[in-house]
């Protein structure tokens, strides 16, 4: 049986897929092909390459990786993706798509043509990129003659390209919506209205998955909240061992 694993976006919040990523190997469930959005490609493309969950964990809280993610809200321009390039070749030296242990489909939403395009050979690194742009944060990026930003846009969660080549899909959402919303300030109301505004795509999505993992905890955490990495991987750790103990107990 081939099991495909989408990856939603989600920010630090997407930490979460790495404790799932863990439940699914304590139960010796292979992967056969992942999908990701935004922070779900990163993952996606860093667990594909062979990296192990908890190493994933221990380098994203060691190096500056979702600091330089994290909007500054500056007056003074958006911000380009450069850095974040650059700490990527560190760990994906390769830079290609083919130099994957699990083959990889990254989602990314083109702007001049308003439609999710997906990737899955040939240069790695700057199809991650363009599916991490966060729109108005950063510049869009370049790719192909087309712009690119934030695969969550159109398709925060990209179960449709694992439909026809898997037997069982696997959906990691990380993004549930607080529904006891407080009014905060201005950045406050930006990523809430962001979050709505993806979750509506999601809805579409989830029912192509066989099972979704959407731990409610994560509610409680924004963003970009940083110092709770450690936190969001053991919540995703847990909920993903609930699910998988249940539909795989036989």
């Amino acid at each position: 049986m081939k099991t495909g694993l989408a990856l939603s976006g989600g920010g630090i919040r997407g930490i979460a897929h790495l404790g799932v990523l863990k439940a699914l190997e304590e139960k010796n469930i292979k992967v056969s092909i992942i999908s990701g959005t935004s922070v779900g490609a990163m993952i996606g493309a860093l667990y594909s390459h062979g990296y192990r969950p908890e190493f994933i964990l221990e380098k994203i809280i060691s190096t500056r990786f979702f600091k330089l993610l994290k909007p500054s809200w500056s007056l003074q321009g958006m911000l380009n993706m450069d850095k974040i390039g650059d700490l990527l070749a560190e760990f994906l030296p390769e830079n290609n798509f083919s130099s994957l242990k699990i083959p990889l489909i990254i989602a990314a939403t083109n702007l001049k043509k308003g439609v999710t395009e997906y990737f899955e050979s040939g240069e790695l690194i700057t199809p991650i990129l363009c599916s991490s742009c966060i729109p108005v944060v950063f510049n869009p990026v370049q790719f192909n003659g087309n712009l690119y930003i934030d695969g969550g846009v159109l398709n925060n969660l990209p179960v449709q390209p694992l439909t026809s080549r898997t037997d069982f899909i696997i959906g990691s959402h990380c993004n549930p919506i607080d529904d006891n919303y407080q009014r905060g300030g201005f950045k406050t109301l930006i990523e809430r209205t962001m979050l709505m505004a993806i979750n509506g795509n999601v809805i579409i999505s989830k029912p192509l998955c066989n099972i979704i993992i959407e731990p409610p905890e994560l509610k409680k955490f924004g963003g970009f909240e940083l110092s709770k990495a450690e936190k969001i991987f053991t919540i995703g750790y847990k909920a993903g061992k609930k699910i998988v103990e249940k539909e795989f107990s036989n």
